[in-house]
Order: C-alpha cells, then structure tokens, then sequence
C-alpha cells in the first residue's frame, strides 16, 4: 500500500509539473506570440490526459468512491491523445528549424491528415467494433510505437542540431532536450499508468525519471542567460 501511495504521489507531482509547465509555454506565448508555444500547451494536454485519470482514480478510491471505466474506454482515455503528442512535437520542430519550408509544411498537414483518420479509426474500434480488447490493444501498441518513434527522432534532430550550434544557450537546450527526452521517454516504455506490485520499485523510479524528464524538457524551452541553472552551470564551467 505504501509503495502505491508514493507511486500515486509522484503521479500527482507529474500533473501538477505539466500544468505548470502549460501555463508557462501561455504565459511566454501572450508575451512573445511565438506560435510553437501554443504546441507546447497541446503537449502538456495529451500528456496528461490518461495520467490525471488513473491518478485521480487512485485518490477517488483511498476515499471508497469507484469512477472505474470499462477496459475499452480505459483504453481510449490512456492512449487516445497521444496523437496531440506527436503533433505538438512535429510542429515545434517545423517552427524551430523550418518555418519557411514549403515541404515540411505539407509534411506536417499530410501527418495532421493521417492522425485525424487514426483517431476516427481508434474511436471505431473501441466503443463500435466487434474486435476483441487484445486485438484492439495490439492495433494501439503499434500506433503508439510508431507515434513515439516519430516524436523520437524529431526531438533528437531537434536536439542535434541545437549541439551543433555555435551560442552556448541553445547547446545547453538541445542538452536538455535530448537528455529530458530520453528520461521521460523511456519512463513511459517502462510506466503504463498501472500499479503492478511485483514492478512497483521499477515503476516508482520511471515515475521520478519522468519527473527529471520533464524539468530538463521544461528548461530545454526556457532556459536563458537570466536563468539560475544556465548561471550555475556555466559559471562552474568557467572553474573548472
């Protein structure tokens, strides 16, 4: 029971984490009109979607209420979002590195195309079908590994070419990004949402890892001159 609470806990840090995050890229979106903040928020909105109700689930629960769905629509809050994911992140990429590319402009409709049709397709298959959970699930898993490998290899352009640069800022943020990526990323291969006693210890140190993930990400976005961490970093460097 313990290790659940602190599971459930470090759930509950995630949400507040990616809230404040959210409400950072809006705030820095109002100030600077810059559009890939608005696909910051978007991130920060299909991440949470599954995360808020199986934590929320826990806490209704401790107290003897039940909101318990069934699997297919449990199912479809866990992963049904994960396409904002994959947007949000295609569209930071297209704005960072691209934004006058005519090419990756299509690219980026053609996928906004192919996702919109996934999801009609994931919403069939779940509350119309009459295919089995399994054979659901598996069709999700593939989707969602196809979705992860394609944020994947963005975020680590992405990242690279920040390295590549010659301003120390933007090497610490492609630092961040990649490292952040990798952390939350893999937490998530790790981490399905779901308590398993027998992985608990495994599932608590995803939990933190997503955690740290998720600061590094937030600093690979905003991390300027002015901040303590770029100031603390660069001034231990200057030591050494």
């Amino acid at each position: 029971m313990i290790l659940e609470i602190i599971y459930h806990a470090l759930g509950f840090l995630i949400i507040v984490g990616m809230v404040i995050v959210a409400i950072k890229f809006f705030v820095n979106y109002k100030y600077t009109g810059q559009k890939e903040l608005l696909a910051g928020i978007i991130f920060a909105i299909g991440f949470l979607a599954g995360l808020v109700y199986l934590s929320f689930l826990f806490l209704f629960q401790v107290f003897g209420l039940d909101i318990s769905v069934d699997d297919r629509t449990f199912l479809f809050i866990n992963f049904g979002f994960v396409f904002l994911v994959m947007l949000s992140w295609f569209y930071i990429f297209y704005q960072f590195l691209y934004p006058n590319s005519n090419t990756v402009k299509i690219l980026f409709y053609i996928l906004v195309g192919i996702n919109i049709v996934w999801e009609l397709f994931f919403f069939y298959i779940i509350f119309f079908s009459t295919i089995s959970f399994k054979i659901a699930r598996i069709i999700v898993f593939i989707y969602n590994m196809c979705a992860l490998s394609i944020t994947g290899a963005l975020v680590l352009i992405l990242a690279i070419k920040s390295l590549m640069s010659k301003d120390k800022i933007l090497k610490y943020r492609g630092l961040f990004l990649l490292i952040g990526f990798l952390l939350g990323g893999g937490s998530l291969v790790i981490d399905d949402g779901i308590f398993n006693l027998e992985l608990a210890i495994l599932d608590i140190i995803a939990r933190v890892a997503l955690i740290i993930g998720i600061f590094l990400i937030f600093f690979g976005f905003f991390m300027t001159e002015e901040s303590r961490l770029y100031k603390f970093l660069f001034e231990r460097k200057k030591e050494e």
